[in-house]
């Protein structure tokens, strides 16, 4: 049996195979083309393992040796690091680092979702980003009414007689200009993103699992399609601490000589899920008579709105491994007091 490390680069790839033993057979640094990296491996003369560091352009790699029957395994790049930190660094040890890893059996792996979902979780952070942009313009018209020192009429400036107003506003014409721009460029991104959003609500209306998610409050369409896209098989958590690690959404530990620390949240796992769940807790905060926003006010009252915001996100995230791990929908349960 060998081992092979790759060292995954935008244009080239650095592999380095070993044997059982430890002992380098062979080396290479080739050009990111599909054959040259299979006839790499076709020339060994035993089957081999593959270990890729989990970088933003596995997918092609992954899918290409996985395709022709290489058992791959991708790694955590945090956790790798700090095991085979080294002052010198370069491509070929690299490569030969993660090969002796795998040898040895030391790899903290990642999840590998489905072809699936990893074209779910493109289209919603595809969309996502799209949001983002538009949040950009509107933060930037508003930059240029204020330097005009405009009041506002309205309290959404972009609803329909809000953009009327903004095609008649006084301002300078250099202002005028750049006002034009911007609105032209958020109907455009609104116009991209209006079918994205459609699409994604009859996903979730014939998606099991969504329907199921939809009954927690704060979670709607996007937010369940968000953590289904993350998440994909509720069985890989043992708990719903677990699950909640990988969000995130734990304080982090420092423990030594008896004494423990305990800090923010670690934020490591999937942002992605850790975004979608804080932004369900801060439409928790908005809504009346629900449990889990009882449950926020008795936090905010002690600890403060950040604080009540991560826990509830922290308890919304427990309420989604029950649901999807029993598959019954929430349901508000109130105890009255004796």
């Amino acid at each position: 049996m060998y081992y092979t490390g790759i060292d995954l680069h935008k244009k080239t790839s650095y592999l380095t195979t070993i044997n059982e033993e430890g002992q380098v057979v062979k080396q290479a640094n080739l050009i990111n083309d599909e054959s040259l990296i299979l006839n790499y491996f076709t020339s060994l003369d035993g089957p081999t393992k593959v270990v890729i560091e989990s970088t933003g352009s596995w997918y092609w790699l992954y899918d290409l040796l996985d395709g022709n029957g290489f058992e791959v395994i991708l790694s955590n790049p945090t956790k790798t690091k700090a095991i085979a930190a080294a002052k010198i660094k370069n491509d070929k040890l690299d490569s030969h680092m993660l090969a002796q890893l795998l040898r040895t059996d030391l790899i903290s792996t990642v999840y590998v979702p489905s072809i699936a979902t990893r074209k779910l979780k493109e289209l919603l952070r595809h969309r996502a980003r799209l949001v983002h942009d538009t949040v950009r313009m509107k933060n930037r018209i508003h930059t240029i009414l204020i330097k005009n020192n405009c009041s506002i009429p309205f309290r959404d400036i972009f609803c329909q007689k809000g953009m009327l107003y903004l095609q008649k506003v006084a301002l300078p014409q250099h202002h005028k200009e750049q006002l034009q721009t911007y609105l032209l460029l958020y109907h455009q991104l609104m116009d991209q993103i209006t079918p994205l959003t459609e699409s994604i609500h009859k996903m979730a209306q014939s998606h099991p699992i969504a329907k199921l998610l939809i009954t927690i409050p704060g979670i709607g369409p996007i937010t369940a399609m968000t953590i289904i896209a993350e998440i994909e098989n509720i069985t890989r958590f043992p708990s719903y601490r677990h699950l909640s690690s990988y969000a995130g959404l734990v304080p982090s530990l420092k423990a030594s000589a008896g004494k423990q620390r305990i800090g923010k949240i670690t934020k490591q796992g999937s942002p992605y899920l850790r975004t979608a769940l804080i932004e369900a807790a801060q439409c928790i905060a908005r809504m009346k008579k629900c449990r889990i926003n009882l449950f926020f006010r008795r936090i905010i009252v002690r600890s403060g709105y950040k604080k009540a915001i991560v826990a509830t996100a922290h308890k919304i995230l427990q309420i989604v491994f029950y649901v999807w791990k029993n598959k019954t929908p929430y349901q508000e349960v109130y105890h009255a007091r004796a």
